[in-house]
């Protein structure tokens, strides 16, 4: 099933929405890079508001899955080991983290990047909204807003049914941001039963889940003043964890860029299911540009560190029409106290939609076989196509990157060009990524995607993969991203990633790729 050949309505609701290293297990043993300002880059002016790194960490566990979710813009993890457990209660984990990743230039030309690994050598994002009017934030709100509001459509609609009903979390949805130190007048997706714009259960708001898809307009073509009254205000799941994060607390001392002006509102969510969709787990950001400033050449990113139990054993590929990376064993038995043993998982991430592309760009943003459009299947079942002057194009997986977990030139990132780089598809070095061998062959033809097998249309009859490379299982991870696109001052943009597991009883790493392949379509069937 290709990513994109036809766009299903409810589904681009939900993904728009609101226009908008491990030898061992541990983190002490990850050997990411460290050390200070290590490339010479100059380290931002000190922020005002000096906020501290956030500290609030609670778990998505309503289905197979039990993940751990950080405010500060990373996931699966504990700041210690990895905590993506799955089968539940099995003690073994196929993540040990990831994270959103951001970068684009400004209006000198400078690098602008917003990204987070490890923590070992700092933070670029801290909990909260930030003022909408100058993009600053307080230190007092970074804390307030280092915590998760977490929440499942039963106990909504146990509010529904029973107002004297409600629990902690509905008293206390942050529905609306603080309008004394200008923070957006809406913040978490609610409900208003009296239409006055102000959350208060005492009313009767409550937090607002997408229930059925009668729930949306029948319209043919969906316009962006449709999306953002009525794609904005949904929750998904059956169980939801909801967070705000901004990259202006203080000093990026990650990456080393200057702020960008960020404000990302977060959900993660699980569905409770008997079928393949009980071992997914999804993430939606909303990403607002506070700024003044434009960023040119703009990437989102989706970063993946894949732990897939024993984590010294894996390779690493992609699906390019499913937009989907994915990691899998390099033989038949995951072996060690952390494997999975004979016939181990695989696991994906798929980069389900991405930015608005910029309006005429010759691209064919999500691959769908119209460019400069998109095609639509509304609830009568019939096909729209729809121009990108009416409706841009949504821009899924545009590049697939791995890197080594060493000092190389294909290894980590040290600071924001190598950041940068990475999220275009484009070496510590400056070379582009090419076709074959490790993808640093000067000789060889420029590519988007590593190891794709024979998924990339760029080159038929070429299949590439760890295999074929002759590469020696290891600890891998890879970058998804999506781009380039203008990211305006104010503008609003979404995306919207899941999770993937499968396992086969027999025929080894391959056949569970090849099932979390099916398990994958059948994420992309949950939306459409």
């Amino acid at each position: 099933m290709e990513k994109a050949p036809i766009q299903q309505f409810v589904f681009r609701c939900l993904a728009v929405s609101c226009l908008l290293l491990a030898p061992l297990s541990g983190f002490a043993d990850k050997n990411k890079p460290g050390g200070k300002n290590p490339k010479g880059h100059a380290l931002p002016t000190p922020a005002a508001a000096g906020c501290s790194p956030t500290t609030a960490q609670n778990d998505l566990d309503i289905n197979n899955v039990r993940t751990t979710i950080m405010v500060g813009g990373d996931f699966w993890w504990d700041l210690d080991d990895a905590k993506y457990e799955i089968p539940i209660n099995s003690n073994k984990h196929s993540l040990f983290a990831g994270a959103l990743w951001i970068g684009g230039l400004d209006q000198s030309g400078q690098v602008l990047t917003a990204c987070m690994t490890y923590r070992q050598t700092g933070n670029d994002f801290w909990g909260g909204p930030i003022d909408t009017t100058n993009a600053t934030i307080t230190s007092g709100t970074c804390t307030d807003y280092d915590k998760h509001f977490i929440i499942t459509k039963e106990e909504v609609q146990a509010f529904i049914e029973d107002p004297g009903s409600a629990t902690k979390v509905i008293k206390e949805w942050p529905g609306n941001g603080n309008s004394s130190i200008n923070e957006g007048f809406y913040l978490a997706p609610f409900e208003d039963v009296n239409g006055d714009g102000i959350y208060n259960y005492l009313d009767g708001d409550y937090p607002r889940y997408l229930v059925a898809p009668n729930e949306f307009p029948s319209d043919t073509i969906p316009n962006t003043s449709f999306e953002r009254t009525q794609c904005q205000e949904y929750l998904f799941g059956d169980k939801t964890i909801w967070w705000v994060f901004n990259d202006v607390g203080d000093n990026h001392t990650e990456t080393l860029s200057q702020p960008i002006g960020l404000e990302i509102r977060a959900q993660a969510f699980g569905f409770k299911s008997n079928d393949e969709i009980n071992n997914m787990t999804f993430y939606q950001y909303q990403v607002i540009n506070r700024s003044k400033t434009r960023l040119d050449n703009t990437f989102f990113g989706q970063w993946v560190d894949p732990d897939l139990g024993n984590a010294v054993d894996d390779y690493v590929g992609c699906d390019v029409a499913r937009g989907l990376g994915y990691c899998y064993n390099g033989d038949a038995d995951d072996d060690g106290t952390n494997g999975y043993g004979m016939n181990p998982p695989a696991v994906g991430v798929d980069f389900f939609q991405g930015p608005r592309a910029d309006l005429g760009d010759g691209v064919d943003n999500d691959r769908d076989g119209c460019v400069d459009c998109t095609y639509y299947i509304d609830i009568n079942n019939d096909t729209t196509t729809v121009s990108d002057s009416i409706v841009p194009e949504l821009i899924i997986m545009s590049k697939f990157v791995y890197y080594n977990n060493d000092f190389s030139v294909i290894g980590n990132p040290v600071g924001f060009t190598d950041f940068y780089n990475y999220l275009q598809g484009i070496w510590k070095d400056g070379q582009p990524m090419t076709y074959g061998g490790d993808g640093h062959q000067a000789n060889n033809p420029i590519c988007n995607f590593m190891f794709p097998g024979d998924t990339d249309p760029q080159f038929p009859g070429q299949p590439w993969t760890e295999v074929t490379a002759g590469n020696a299982p290891e600890d891998r991870r890879f970058l998804q991203s999506a781009g380039p696109f203008t990211l305006e001052a104010g503008a609003v943009n979404y995306i919207t990633t899941g999770v993937v597991w499968a396992r086969a009883e027999s025929g080894g790493p391959e056949a569970s790729v090849d099932l979390a392949r099916l398990a994958d379509d059948k994420a992309q069937a949950l939306f459409d």
